[in-house]
């Protein structure tokens, strides 16, 4: 059923925790915090109706505020940073993949993409209330659910997509970071960048002008990881990718993202993904 729980299967930073759909609302307090960041199996689209907040995703660091927006694809890393000294509340709408093959299938290729290529979406006032009440209906069927409650979701969320496709942003000043989070976001995208090469939290530090013990704290405070744990998940998304698209070993993917040996990357791959690189493969390719 599509507002079901799976009991919470946490490995590394992996969750998996909706068999298919699943929605709610809530205030968060200026003093709640993400532990760290996670990523999880299925897409979730962020909406924040009143406050403020940051949210750290993959390599990019964003300032919300109400209106805001976020559709975040399977296995983006991703942290919400409360803390401006106000709540802050918002809705959150999460989905399998398979959840939407209509609508892949009936708005094709371009119609998908306008929706799901785009990370941030601020959404015009004018049109704020509209997004809400579409949320609040989804919320609305999970709660009283009948024999049409799952047909109802389907084609309410249709309408938000639809909607989010066709949608223009409203003018937004162009974002800044304060001096301190600038500084991390230009060393996240440094290491995104890089992260195939032997990088050192030393040599990171260095371009970021700071010494390492700063570099290490303020990193952590920023992305909610360290350094070595970040660079390692960015190292993992290239192995995916190129497990899946080369004919390349398991040891020649490891060695090329940027790990030292093949069973270094085999360890790390099982531990962040519960299977090994050969199975991940085997897996994905199957019929």
């Amino acid at each position: 059923m599509e507002n079901d729980k799976r009991a919470l299967q946490t490995e590394g930073m992996y969750r998996d925790i909706v068999s298919e759909f699943m929605v709610d609302r809530v205030r968060r307090s200026h003093s709640f915090g993400m532990e760290q960041p996670h990523y999880h199996p299925y897409y979730e689209l962020y909406f924040l109706i009143s406050g403020s907040c940051r949210m750290f995703i993959d390599h990019t660091l964003y300032y919300l505020s109400a209106g805001d927006l976020i559709i975040l694809s399977p296995y983006q890393l991703h942290k919400t940073i409360y803390g401006s000294g106000q709540s802050a509340e918002r809705f959150t709408v999460n989905f399998i993949p398979e959840y939407i093959n209509y609508f892949h299938t009936q708005c094709a290729k371009e119609g998908a993409e306008a929706v799901f290529s785009r990370r941030r979406l601020s959404v015009p006032k004018e049109q704020r209330a509209y997004v809400q009440e579409l949320f609040s209906l989804m919320l609305k069927e999970t709660l009283s659910r009948d024999c049409y409650s799952r047909i109802q979701i389907k084609s309410i969320l249709f309408q938000l997509l639809a909607f989010l496709g066709r949608c223009r942003d409203s003018e937004q000043p162009a974002q800044l970071l304060d001096a301190g989070d600038a500084v991390i976001q230009e060393a996240v995208q440094y290491i995104y960048a890089h992260h195939r090469e032997p990088l050192t939290l030393d040599s990171v530090a260095k371009t970021a002008h700071m010494s390492p013990v700063w570099f290490s704290k303020k990193f952590h405070q920023t992305v909610g990881l360290g350094f070595k744990e970040y660079l390692t998940h960015i190292r993992l998304e290239d192995a995916e990718e190129l497990l899946l698209t080369t004919g390349m070993t398991v040891t020649e993917v490891g060695l090329t993202c940027g790990f030292s040996t093949g069973n270094y990357f085999g360890d790390a791959f099982k531990k962040a993904r519960g299977v090994s690189p050969k199975e991940f493969r085997s897996a994905r390719h199957a019929p």
